[in-house]
């Protein structure tokens, strides 16, 4: 018993199966457990230290006959004899019948091993009389001290030494199976041919002597769990000619047809569940009829099972359902019971509340009427989400007309489009207002101290989905006529903003085009006022296939393992959008500016649902100031301020930008380098820099979540690059081509 490797909470120093051993006080027993962890070994093991007559039949060629002859043989013999049935999960009803009087009046004392549960396999009766032993998985130590042991064998058997590198492939290729451990060594000393005496095993060399040899590796029917997990991977992967092969490949091995049976229910339940109801019948009543028919019958049912589960729509909402909600049990313990579920069998009981407000559904309208069922410290936790097919968008329906909102049975998409929309008043970046002026407010447009100007914007945010949200937006324009003697310009530009939303692959995709009127107010044009206006369209598109919301960042925490996949009536659909803007700025000097304007955008408020005509796209209204102030000879700042409301949103951002310029002569453009602190009121910080050259201008900003400072992949926003342009002649080439004299940015 010493040599006898694994399973110590059976054979280890005091444990029950060892105790029972060494006093001689055996009973009947079953063996569960997964194939190649010492079943057979510890059979034999008992009857060698027992000294007891041994007996051994197996069930996948042994029927009645066989059964009785070992009993009479038994009760010939002198004491108990043992009767090893391996794989007793094949035997049926009548066979294992034939066992019960045997092992009822002590003739044999019955081992029986098996890899099923043997509450589903063994009949009630044979399973009173027997002790059920589980047999674990070995530990890599264990696997490990039969390598040892094995080359030990076989050093002595062959007179060679064998020296092991590395064991991981040959650990990795017996799948903690140590009888597949065993014959993988052999067939690898087998394969080699030793050099001065010396066979040296490492991995590479037993990845290639496996492969060569696999059918000789499994030529015992050691793949057993290889093809069943192939054939219930093909079932799930809704691949009905793979499922039959691999059934047929079982059936020709002579598996046990109620064992596939058996796990097609489970796959019906786990993998399809209430995407199509019918399958779990369906395979119920399969293993119903295997059961009475028989082979070769059986393989025709088997068949057309297999094939209806293949072709069934998947869904595993139900099974993840009660994985999570059992994790929430053990997380949470015991939790009371609301009162008004209780049930009140004793005027006490109604006393004290049981029962009291509970509301009978069946009298109200729609056999409906929403109360609280679940205990008040997780009121509202959502364990069953719905998926992504006709059946459970039928429910999805129905729960969201029933709860509304509480357990976020609803489509989603109008919140996250709110969010995620660059023209909401959402998480509002400070280059809105400094780097591109087009997408603050349409009066900016054309007016400029150059030619013309190009500004591009690339913004990623992290919300509520595990991949960021990219949006990126462009704009140029220019002043296309300008008149210094009536101190006026027009200017014309485009504008073009798209977005995509993480893993759930929607994007947005907006052009418009826009036009300005800027007039000085005074002869200096120190004081300009601007009217603009924008129109252009809007498209929304969703890859349906690969829509994957993971919207489950509640209470600031983000759960991946719940998942919530939302459907939609159309894939794709264009609307007209537009809107207008007013501003008014003061240029006391060249390095002094101050702006205010306001606007307000989607004035059509075009329909923006890709599941209903209900959602439209609110109408925003905004406000600013930006302003610039010199501080001294090299140094400025330049505080703003923006309010924006849109529908139920409200957003408040103030701070200020530091800068240090340089000069190199009085005719250059300057060098400008700085920082600066924005807050937006009760979500965020976002810290900024800038860099300037000549004509180019270069932003970045980064938000922090303003609560904890955590970064933003944790939080809100994310990180900000722009890069704006101004074209400027270096010389006058004719009246009407000097560069205009505005200056509103």
């Amino acid at each position: 018993m010493e040599k006898y490797i694994g399973q110590k909470h059976l054979m280890g120093e005091g444990a029950a199966l060892r105790h029972a051993i060494e006093t001689g006080n055996l009973h009947s027993m079953i063996l569960w457990g997964p194939p190649g962890v010492g079943k057979t070994t510890l059979a034999l093991l008992i009857a060698e230290v027992t000294n007891s007559p041994f007996y051994m039949l197996s069930a996948i060629n042994s029927g009645v006959k066989e059964v009785r002859d070992v009993i009479e043989k038994a009760k010939k013999e002198e004491g108990k004899s043992i009767l090893f049935i391996d794989e007793i999960h094949r035997f049926s009803k009548s066979q294992q019948d034939s066992l019960l009087g045997a092992v009822e009046q002590g003739i044999v004392t019955l081992i029986g091993a098996t890899t099923e549960n043997p509450s589903f396999e063994v009949i009630s009766p044979l399973l009173s009389r027997c002790q059920v032993y589980i047999l674990k998985n070995l530990e890599r130590s264990e696997l490990e001290e039969i390598i040892a042991t094995a080359i030990g064998y076989l050093e002595k058997e062959r007179s060679i030494t064998i020296k092991v590198e590395e064991n991981e492939a040959l650990l990795r290729v017996s799948g903690g199976d140590a009888r597949k451990l065993i014959n993988a060594i052999e067939l690898v000393v087998n394969a080699l041919q030793p050099v001065d005496g010396i066979i040296v095993i490492n991995n590479e060399i037993v990845q290639k002597t496996i492969q060569k040899n696999l059918a000789v590796y499994d030529k015992k029917g050691e793949n057993h769990y290889d093809i069943i997990s192939a054939f219930i991977k093909s079932l799930r992967g809704s691949d009905p000619n793979a499922a039959v092969y691999w059934l047929a490949r079982m059936l020709a091995a002579g598996e046990d047809p109620l064992f596939i049976a058996r796990r097609m229910i489970i796959l019906a339940s786990e993998d399809i569940g209430n995407a199509n109801p019918n399958a779990l019948l369906l395979a119920n009543d399969c293993f119903q009829a295997v059961h009475q028919i028989g082979m070769p019958e059986a393989r025709i049912i088997l068949s057309q099972t297999a094939v209806y589960l293949a072709s069934s729509p998947k869904s595993n909402a139900s099974y993840l359902a009660i994985d999570e909600a059992l994790s929430w049990v053990k997380k949470t313990g015991d939790l009371p019971v609301p009162l008004h579920l209780r049930n009140a069998p004793t005027e006490l009981m109604k006393e004290i509340g049981y029962h009291k407000g509970y509301l009978y559904a069946h009298d109200y309208e729609g056999n409906f009427v929403p109360q609280e069922f679940l205990p008040e410290q997780i009121s509202g936790k959502k364990f069953y989400e719905p998926q992504n097919n006709a059946r459970e968008n039928e429910l999805r329906r129905y729960l969201r007309n029933c709860w509304k909102e509480k357990y976020r049975y609803i489509l989603l998409i109008a919140v996250f489009l709110s969010c995620l929309l660059p023209s909401f008043a959402q998480d509002i970046h400070y280059s809105q207002f400094a780097y591109n002026p087009l997408y603050l407010n349409p009066a900016n447009t054309g007016a400029i101290d150059g030619v013309f100007r190009v500004g591009v914007n690339q913004k990623t945010q992290w919300l509520a989905v595990t991949k960021p949200y990219i949006s990126f937006s462009g704009s140029f324009d220019a002043p296309v006529y300008k008149s210094n003697g009536k101190r006026h310009l027009i200017g014309l530009g485009v504008q073009f903003n798209t977005d995509r939303a993480g893993d759930s692959k929607f994007s947005t995709l907006q052009g418009t085009v826009s036009a300005a009127y800027t007039k000085s107010l005074d002869r200096r044009n120190k004081n300009k006022l601007s009217l603009g206006v924008y129109a252009g369209f809007l498209q929304r598109s969703l890859n349906y296939a690969a829509l994957s919301f993971d919207e489950q960042y509640q209470g600031g925490i983000y759960n991946p393992d719940l998942p919530i996949t939302e459907t939609f009536g159309r894939e794709r659909f264009t609307v007209f959008d537009c809107g207008a803007g007013l501003a008014w700025s003061l240029t006391p000097n060249k390095r002094s500016r101050y702006s205010v304007g306001a606007s307000v955008s989607h004035l059509t408020q075009p329909n923006i649902a890709l599941f209903d005509t209900k959602s439209s796209l609110h109408m925003k209204v905004t406000g600013y100031f930006v302003s610039r102030i010199a501080l001294t000879d090299n140094f400025c700042m330049s505080p703003v301020a923006y309010v924006a409301v849109q529908h139920k949103y409200r957003e408040i951002l103030f701070g200020s930008l530091f800068e240090y310029e340089h000069y190199r002569n009085p005719y250059s453009n300057r060098f400008a380098a700085g920082g600066g602190l924005y807050y937006r009121w009760n979500d965020a910080l976002i810290v900024c820099g800038t860099l300037e050259w000549e004509n180019i201008r270069l932003g970045l900003s980064y938000d922090l979540n303003f609560s904890s400072l955590t970064v933003a992949s944790h939080g809100r926003g994310g990180f900000e690059i722009s890069l704006y342009y101004i074209f400027k002649r270096a010389k006058v080439r004719g009246a009407g081509r000097e560069p205009c004299p505005f200056d509103v940015m």
